[in-house]
């Protein structure tokens, strides 16, 4: 499954109504939905606001595979990739003043079974959340 959505926030919402409906049809419990939910609101708020910076011009892309073993869901903006990140780890780095924004990455790491930022040829920047049919197959992070 493939959407591409504008770069105007309020669309996250339909993303994660169309993700938590294949979710489900894929069998992942309710809880682990509520999960991917937040986690795809959060990754395609950041593509919007961050990676593309609210242009409306610009678009998100979000695709979703499955297998026996996992739901996979890949969101790309046309944004620039920094390039310190590449094949290089999340670092979490404190913040020098209290902030309620910052915290969405790390929300999404807790919530999802792995989670790999790249590059995309065709787009941008692409997040890659991964979610286990059943948790003990794979690395849960929260």
């Amino acid at each position: 499954m493939q959407l591409i959505i504008p770069s105007v926030l309020g669309y996250e919402v339909v993303v994660r109504d169309a993700v938590a409906s294949f979710a489900q049809r894929y069998g992942l419990p309710p809880d682990r939905i509520e999960d991917v939910k937040t986690v795809l609101c959060e990754a395609c708020t950041n593509a919007i606001e961050h990676g593309n910076g609210s242009d409306p011009h610009r678009r998100v892309r979000v695709c979703c595979t499955v297998d026996e073993q996992s739901l996979v869901i890949a969101v790309c903006d046309e944004g620039e990739l920094p390039p310190t990140l590449p094949g290089k780890p999340v670092e979490w780095c404190s913040m020098p003043y209290p902030s309620r924004r910052g915290l969405g990455l790390k929300l999404i790491v807790a919530l999802s079974d792995e989670v790999s930022i790249a590059a995309d040829p065709t787009f941008g920047t692409c997040i890659r959340l991964v979610f286990y049919r059943d948790p003990r197959s794979g690395i849960h992070t929260s």
